[in-house]
């Protein structure tokens, strides 16, 4: 790779995912969700994925996430306050508590795919098969790539 491209590919991975950040930050206080950051729409559409397969329960959801347990139970804290998820016991072992999302989180969760849904068709308008397939099979490499310093990270 030659100065050029790295000066490029760093400019992606910083400017584009910041400007990606403010458009998905902007899109949601246009639909009236004022009361969240980013990071709690995240967590709150986490907190729905994993409930579908029954993986809600705090260590699930942190490494979901990629973030600390600790940073969670902010996360968690501040979200079960403004309404958004509950904490329930297992049904089969009390000791366990599940992270449930509330009709509220669920709708909010929708509105956030219904975003992820039409960005991903706006990108896929603008290139050719041919490139969605090049992207698609870079990002997987970055992801592989990130995977693997956050492993490398908690060691």
């Amino acid at each position: 790779m030659d100065n050029k491209q790295g000066e490029r590919l760093n400019y992606f991975l910083v400017h584009v995912f910041n400007h990606i950040l403010s458009w998905e930050e902007g899109s949601f206080k246009e639909m009236g969700i004022s009361d969240l950051s980013l990071r709690e729409l995240h967590v709150i559409e986490a907190v729905c994925n994993l409930k579908d397969v029954g993986k809600n329960r705090m260590s699930d959801i942190a490494g979901y996430l990629s973030i600390t347990p600790g940073s969670l139970t902010t996360s968690v804290n501040t979200l079960v306050k403004k309404g958004y998820l509950v904490r329930e016991n297992h049904n089969d072992d009390r000791r366990v508590v599940l992270i449930v999302p509330t009709v509220e989180a669920e709708k909010v969760n929708a509105l956030h795919a219904r975003f992820h849904s039409e960005m991903i068709q706006g990108i896929a308008n603008a290139l050719d098969a041919d490139e969605v397939e090049v992207l698609v099979k870079a990002l997987d490499n970055l992801s592989v790539f990130f995977a693997e310093k956050l492993k490398v990270r908690r060691r």
